[in-house]
Formats: C-alpha cells, structure tokens, sequence
C-alpha cells in the first residue's frame, strides 16, 4: 500500500492576523423598546397592535397549537383510563313458550360500566422522541411568533416616523404655499404697473403650481401612510385617521462604536 502524503494544516489563514473572534454581546431587547422615543401617540398604536394585529393572533394560535401538542405527546408517559357506561332494556314477550301471559311478564334491565386502563410502556424511547419533537416544533414556533410580532412592531414604528416626516414637510410646503402666492401677487402687481417683466410672472405662477403639486403628493404619501397604519393595527382605513402632528421628539441617543463592536 502506497502511504499517502502528509499535509501540514496551518492553525489560521495568514489573512487573519489582526483579527479577532466575533463575542456577541446578546444584549435583551426590551419589551416594550419604542418607549424610548417617548412619543404617546407611538405607544397607543404599539398597544393596539399587539391585540389586533391579524398576523400576530395567527402566531399565537400556531404557537398555541404547537403547545397543545406538547402536552397530548406528554399524555404518553401515563396510562389512559377509559370508562363507558351503558344499560341495556329488554322484556320477554308473554306469547313465548313457558311463560305464564302478560301479567307475568316484567322488564329487565342490565346495566354495564366497563373500565380498561391500557400502558404502553416507552421501553425503546418512542414517547420520549415524540414529546422531544413537540417540544423542539413549540420552541420554533415560539421564536416565530417572536419574529412576526417585532416585525409588526418595527414596520408600525416605521409608517408612523414616516408620517411624522411628512407632516413635517407639509407643514413647510404650505409655508411655502403661503409665500409664493404673496410672491406672485406682488409680481402681477408690478407687471401691471410695467415694473415687472412677462417672464417674471411667468415664473412667479410656475414656481408656485410646482410647489402645489408636490404639496398633494404629501397628501397622498401620508394616506397610503395612514392606511398602513390601519392595516397593521386591524382597523378600517376609511375609518382610521391620526391628527397632523411633526415630530416633535428627539430621536433617542446612539451609543459610539465602531460597527464591528454594534455588529456585536
């Protein structure tokens, strides 16, 4: 037999000198993290959202389920007592033969109640293995009803920043709004006193639809906004508005890292 050659395996790639294993630091989320942006409004939708989301009640009732089957796979290490009750009526008839006619004869009942209590004991680990996997599928089905409400959590608090920053642009484009049509009176006044030039006006009154137009699509970016909003918190969007409010609160502070230490 030919002996096979030997192979120097190196400990590291030569690449890596200067680098470090990852430790990540498994900081808990808070429960309720979106308090720390203080905002009351944010924090009633938040509440709402955890009972009415549809597609949170439908993890719950997945995990639920996933629970219940834990507990059915557990019923296995013990016996099962089944008890039955029955009665049973009959009578004979009096034209049989040797009975003595129909004053003699009388009904008879016979009563039952069997009672079986069936083991099975779990001698080669098949009850064991089936309350493992139920218990394996309950943990999963755990984390994804974790994974489903902090993904409703974060998109709610995301349409509702976003819509903040839209009431905030609104508010400055109707400013705007408000300006450019003093802006544009003032012009038509001066061409009509000759002061002014045609393209002046001109400009004044195209400065001023630009700025309108942009204005409505505000408006319709903050319905679409709102309507997820509605969606999220299981509310009808004709039904759901949110008064116009700019953010007003400060973003709360970011601690310094680098982004390998914020990887962590």
């Amino acid at each position: 037999v030919r002996p096979q050659p030997l192979t120097e395996m190196p400990e590291h790639f030569k690449e890596t000198e200067g680098w470090k294993i990852a430790e990540p630091g498994n900081t808990p989320l808070p429960e309720k993290w979106w308090e720390l942006y203080a905002d009351p409004q944010l924090n009633q939708l938040e509440e709402e959202l955890l009972t009415a989301n549809q597609s949170i009640r439908q993890a719950e009732a997945q995990f639920r389920q996933a629970q219940a089957l834990v507990q059915s796979a557990q019923a296995g290490y013990f016996p099962n007592l089944n008890l039955g009750a029955s009665a049973i009526r009959s009578q004979r008839s009096p034209n049989a033969p040797g009975s003595a006619g129909a004053a003699a004869v009388s009904p008879i009942w016979d009563y039952q109640m069997p009672v079986a209590l069936p083991w099975e004991i779990d001698l080669w680990g098949r009850i064991r293995r089936s309350v493992e996997a139920s218990q394996a599928s309950s943990a999963a089905s755990g984390d994804d009803l974790a994974a489903v409400r902090l993904s409703m959590q974060a998109a709610l608090a995301s349409n509702y920043f976003q819509l903040r920053a839209v009431d905030a642009q609104k508010a400055l484009f109707d400013e705007t709004v408000a300006n450019y049509t003093k802006y544009l009176e003032l012009t038509r006044n001066r061409y009509q006193s000759g002061v002014a030039a045609k393209s002046d006006l001109l400009q004044a009154e195209a400065q001023l639809k630009g700025t309108e137009a942009q204005a409505i699509d505000l408006d319709t970016q903050r319905a679409q906004l709102e309507h997820a909003i509605a969606l999220l918190i299981g509310k009808p969007a004709s039904s759901f508005s949110l008064p116009r409010l700019p953010l007003m609160a400060a973003p709360p502070e970011i601690p310094l890292a680098i982004p390998s230490e914020f990887l962590e």
